[in-house]
């Protein structure tokens, strides 16, 4: 097991809500426009921030939902940024111009990230369920292009739009987007009701594979989130590159989950909590270096079947939300995963 210091988070994921005017097939937070009761407030938020910086000023990604739906975010950004975070923002894109992009530049925001998952209005349209998102999505990367704030394009892959990954990776570059971020579907939230997307463990092979070959021609960065079988690849493919580090599964150690209602959790898609900020007064750390659950998935020794052979679980990890939404054990066996482990040496 890696030491503490060694598992510190360099990024930290925020649901500050669980509003959005989308519908989308896939969502992990299964948003919708209700206001909760339990969303946390500003000062709460705050007192996380303050918590989160006291312990390593790491990357802090404001999220939801759609983190917009708040009429403090600008407040929250900007109180992270005084703390020292370096603060960015996953955005569905419907509430950006340049007035508001302008407010939030000003208070800290260093990033953004919208999200495409079809190459046209009608597959990316169907896929987020909300007629005119595609253009929503393209207004806005215009406008954070126009204003000076560099964004990504992020993508939840499944067997619908797979086909289409070359061309929306084609578009996040013409849009100017600096990475482009596919996710490889994991069903929660409202994903479980797409199961059936889920992709095949040789689809999923034959997909990574395309994506390290778009990653030599597409002229932007290109990163690959609940897929972390593609550091195996790259490591293999790159070996003359020692230096471009590419990682594999990073929940529970370099990244790090805070619910709509304070619960730190590995990632956003594997929703067991660690421990809630709110309850145990507001002490990241302690929950971040002691909680039993974390420190079971940074054993990787003790993970279960081929995860558990396999010599490259150090690189790769699997994706323990998809072990756990498909098997019920966050430890067991990736379940797309098509790789013959070797064994360890």
């Amino acid at each position: 097991m890696k030491d503490e210091q060694d598992n510190k988070p360099r990024l930290l994921a925020f649901e500050v809500t669980r509003r959005c005017r989308f519908n989308c097939r896939h969502c992990r937070a299964d948003a919708d426009s209700a206001t909760r009761r339990d969303e946390l407030s500003t000062q709460q938020w705050k007192r996380i921030l303050d918590a989160v910086a006291a312990y390593e000023k790491c990357v802090v990604i404001m999220t939801g939902g759609e983190p917009t739906e708040r009429e403090d975010i600008v407040e929250l950004v900007r109180h992270g940024r005084d703390l020292g975070l370096r603060m960015v923002m996953a955005t569905c894109g419907y509430a950006i111009d340049d007035a508001s992009l302008a407010a939030l530049k000003e208070a800290g925001v260093m990033a953004l990230s919208f999200s495409l998952d079809g190459a046209t209005a009608r597959t990316h349209d169907a896929f987020r369920r909300t007629d005119g998102a595609f253009d929503t999505v393209q207004r806005a990367a215009e406008t954070a292009r126009r204003v000076g704030i560099r964004f990504q394009i992020n993508t939840t892959i499944t067997r619908s739009n797979l086909h289409e990954v070359p061309a929306i990776a084609d578009l996040a570059r013409r849009l100017g987007a600096y990475c482009y971020n596919p996710f490889i579907l994991v069903p929660t939230g409202r994903g479980e009701e797409i199961t059936e997307e889920i992709l095949e463990p040789r689809q999923y092979a034959e997909l990574l594979a395309e994506l390290l070959q778009l990653r030599s021609d597409l002229g932007i960065e290109l990163r690959v989130t609940c897929g972390p079988q593609y550091a195996r690849l790259f490591r293999e493919m790159n070996a003359e590159l020692p230096k471009v580090h590419v990682s594999g599964c990073m929940g529970g150690r370099g990244f790090g989950f805070i619910s709509h209602r304070g619960d730190v959790q590995t990632c956003g898609f594997l929703d067991i909590s660690a421990g809630n900020l709110v309850e145990n007064g507001y002490d990241f750390a302690a929950i971040w270096d002691r909680s039993p659950f974390l420190n079971a998935i940074r054993d990787l020794p003790a993970y279960k079947g081929e995860c558990g052979r396999c010599a490259c679980v150090k690189v790769c990890g699997g994706c323990r939300a998809r072990a756990y939404t498909m098997t019920g054990d966050y430890l067991a066996t990736d379940p797309i995963c098509w790789y013959e482990p070797k064994g360890k040496p």
